[in-house]
């Protein structure tokens, strides 16, 4: 077998003969370069270090393949190249092949690009219009020779060589839509990858488009017509409310100061309470600060949204034109913490616009940028020139740029913060006020976690092309940063150990340690998705001799650790303390489905009945919480049957791949100097290189799973494969 796959022509990366003999410049299109396809000649690249064979360009395997299936069906010139199916005659095999010799080995060895495994998620019942598209577009084109294989099942649509990986969200209502790329939402894509293991299992319900009918609450903001702006609460009322703002949320975001607040509320007061037209522009800002630290302390305090919250939630919302409108620091100061607000409640899309604004105009005024001297700083404050503030300056720049990274990595979007364009300095140290004796630093903590979310997210979801060797370093390195970032944390609160600090940092410490694990679980989010033991057997290879070489080999453990430990803090801050509105649900929505993954894929775990425990106690606990925030019943909805499907799974399955201790004989260690057995590195046996899979791989994380589906040809089997489908 060795022999035949050295016979195999490799694989071209240069110009092709035509062009190089004509001096012209190829885009190595694949079959045919452009030069050859609009001439009708045969683009062929004789392979330069071995010139007595001819090699014909080829794509790695992988869904990147499917581009040139749609630009050979508009090509009058691919015709005779070749043979495209038709609905009435493609065949599909009674039982698919499995993952073996007999079907790696000639899908490498072939020319033929593979496509997608998941066009579109449930797009029978989802995307209508979908299925009206590819009808029209079969009805424009001629008829062709028919194919054995259903290598063209994928219902390219007449767009989809410009957006071959986009998919369309949409509640039940059809009014309302949103479109997410391949970086999608990390909690998304673990839905879709679930749905996608049990695709072919009868008593498994689709759980993604429950989750479509989740969009209305997280975008929208009710109002009602004709707002009126409610008076300020009473002193004794704000008084413990800057106290719960100053001990709950300004360590972690320091957007305002308390001194501040108490001469803006002795200025604006009488003006609210009487209706006066003395408001100018100038003061709208500064109202909708007060309106949204009113709403975001209310709800800290009452530990659940409170109507009194509320109306100044819509109060404070309702200013967002004059926000707009009147471009000053102090609007950033206001949209940050309407951001703060609505993020609390869960209204993650909201508050993704209203951040998204507050960049902009942060950036519009130069706060992203370290312009002024440190002695001597200048900067905008409300349209008038305020000396000293630019230590302020820094602290909304860094909370916006904490909370745009935490939210990109858990929406997966893109970010509106370019990396290479600020510069600005870090703020001073900022202590929490009710913590006399603790000098730890959280906003500071936040940012330098904030700069590795940056860089996972440009890991996964950059488009350029690279090696499952440069990922899975980068990944190494990565991990190696979060760790070193945890060393530097107190004990009593440091990641990934146990929480014991008094009660009232619990809050804070929770807040941070789940944004940790958050990271963390992202990071090694390919090893939820991949093929255990071929994904092993690689880092072994690939990471040879590398610090980060072990860790890597159990990413899929160090992504159920994380989230068992997102589950079981969360859990204590609810038992010692009195919990927060900053610790949103989705830490736990991304905690769940990673265990659900982890019982599924790893079945003789003998923790899977605990973990699966928790998944059952907290989606049921999630549930609640999310009708109690007004969440459509179809979303929830989603959350039953995850517990009900995956229950009945973990159940049928125990038996079959309970471990038998008993049996199971002594571990025999390695002497010293002799390395340990690595079972798994090994135990895939394929009969060919496991190097030429490599290059499809990578092709996988920087698209997601929006538009797969899954066929049983031999292509999909390869992507399948992969991902650990088969």
């Amino acid at each position: 077998m060795r022999a035949a796959v050295l016979e195999l022509p490799s694989r071209q990366a240069t110009a092709c003969n035509w062009c190089r003999e004509h001096k012209m410049k190829c885009d190595t299109g694949q079959p045919s370069c452009r030069n050859c396809r609009t001439r009708g000649i045969e683009c062929i690249t004789t392979d330069l270090r071995h010139p007595g064979q001819i090699g014909r360009r080829r794509e790695p395997v992988g869904r990147r393949g499917k581009r040139n299936i749609i630009e050979q069906r508009s090509s009058p010139f691919s015709l005779g190249l070749r043979q495209e199916s038709t609905p009435n005659t493609v065949s599909v095999s009674s039982a698919p092949p499995s993952p073996t010799e007999k079907v790696l080995v000639p899908m490498i060895g072939q020319e033929t690009p593979l496509p997608s495994i998941f066009i579109a998620p449930f797009g029978g019942e989802e995307q209508p219009c979908r299925v009206a598209e590819v009808a029209a577009d079969r009805a424009q084109r001629p008829e062709r020779p028919s194919r054995s294989v259903a290598s063209l099942s994928s219902n390219p649509g007449p767009d989809t060589t410009q957006r071959s990986n986009i998919a369309l969200i949409t509640d039940k209502s059809r009014s309302r839509c949103q479109i997410i790329g391949g970086g999608c939402d990390s909690v998304y894509l673990l839905v879709q990858y679930l749905d996608l293991l049990f695709a072919k299992r009868d008593f498994w319900q689709p759980l993604f488009p429950h989750f479509h009918q989740g969009l209305a609450y997280s975008m929208e903001v009710p109002l009602p017509f004709g707002t009126s702006l409610p008076d300020f609460p009473p002193p004794s009322n704000i008084d413990e409310y800057l106290f719960v703002f100053s001990s709950r949320v300004y360590p972690i975001y320091p957007i305002v100061e308390r001194d501040s607040i108490y001469e803006i509320v002795d200025r604006l007061r009488p003006m609210v309470a009487s209706n006066s037209l003395a408001l100018t522009a100038k003061d709208y800002p500064q109202l909708a600060c007060l309106y949204s630290l009113f709403s975001a302390s209310a709800d800290e305090l009452a530990g659940h949204p409170t109507n009194v919250s509320t109306s100044y939630l819509e109060a404070a919302y309702s200013l967002y034109g004059h926000l707009v409108a009147v471009p000053y620091a102090t609007s950033v100061q206001a949209l940050l913490l309407l951001a703060i607000v609505l993020r609390n409640r869960n209204k993650e899309g909201a508050s993704w616009e209203v951040l998204g604004q507050a960049i902009r105009i942060a950036q519009s005024i130069g706060l992203h940028r370290a312009l002024s001297p440190p002695n001597n700083p200048i900067i905008m404050i409300d349209g008038s020139d305020v000396v000293g503030a630019a230590d302020l300056a820094s602290r909304l720049w860094w909370t916006a740029y904490i909370l745009e990274n935490t939210m990109v990595l858990e929406r997966g979007r893109s970010s509106a913060i370019r990396q290479e364009e600020c510069d600005q300095i870090f703020p001073q140290p900022v202590r929490p006020p009710h913590l006399p004796g603790r000098r730890f630093d959280y906003f500071g903590a936040l940012i330098r976690l904030a700069q590795i979310q940056n860089l996972i997210i440009q890991l996964f979801h950059r488009k350029q092309t690279r090696t499952t060797k440069e990922i899975l370093h980068e990944m190494g390195r990565l991990d190696r940063s979060l760790l070193d970032l945890a060393a530097t944390f107190p004990e009593d609160i440091r990641p990934g150990h146990d929480i014991f600090c008094p009660p009232e940092e619990f809050p804070l410490a929770t807040y941070v340690t789940l944004s940790y694990h958050q990271s963390l679980i992202a990071l090694h989010r390919p090893a939820l998705t991949s093929h255990t033991t071929w994904l092993r057997s690689r880092v072994s290879h690939l990471c040879a001799g590398t610090p980060w070489r072990s860790r890597l080999r159990y990413s899929l453990c160090i992504g159920a650790a994380s989230a068992r430990a997102i589950l079981k803090t969360y859990n204590d801050m609810t038992l010692y303390s009195n919990g927060s509105r900053l610790t949103t649900l989705n830490p736990l929505m991304l905690a769940t489905m990673t265990l659900s993954i982890y019982v599924t894929k790893i079945p003789s775990s003998l923790m899977n009945g605990s973990d699966l425990a928790m998944v059952l106690a907290f989606t049921e606990s999630i549930e609640q919480e999310y009708l109690n925030l007004g969440q459509d019943a179809e979303f929830v909805k989603g959350l039953i049957l995850l517990r009900k499907q995956l229950n009945e799974h973990v159940a049928s399955t125990s038996l079959l791949h309970k471990p038998d201790i008993a049996r199971q004989g002594p571990t025999v260690l390695p002497r010293y100097g002799e390395a340990p057995d690595e079972p798994c590195a090994t135990s895939i046996d394929m009969g060919f290189d496991l190097d030429r899979l490599d290059g499809a791989w990578p092709s996988l994380w920087a698209d997601g799973l929006n538009n797969l589906f899954i066929n049983d040809n031999d292509h999909d089997m390869l992507n399948g494969f992969l991902l650990g489908l088969s």
